[in-house]
């Protein structure tokens, strides 16, 4: 039994790679991994400014939610 070499969280039996480390392993051939890593940095990484404006926008979402509950002081919960 082996442990995957790209997560290094999953086992497998005979490979190096779990299943879906393969999956990510024969994109990477197809299209380079190169390019790969660009877009995982363009689109999965958030520089700074970016962190703020997600989080500016989750606030500002939040706060118009109907589903936000409120504690009353008597702690029971009711809908604001």
């Amino acid at each position: 039994m082996f442990k995957c070499v790209l997560c290094e969280n999953q086992f497998t039996l005979v490979s190096n790679f779990c299943d879906n480390c393969r999956v990510i392993k024969n994109i990477g051939n197809c299209y380079g991994y190169e390019e790969i890593k660009d877009i995982l940095q363009r689109v999965c990484l958030r520089d700074g400014k970016q962190q703020d404006y997600k989080i500016k926008k989750e606030i500002s979402s939040n706060m118009g939610d109907s589903s936000y509950i409120e504690k009353k002081p008597n702690d029971k919960q009711v809908k604001k």
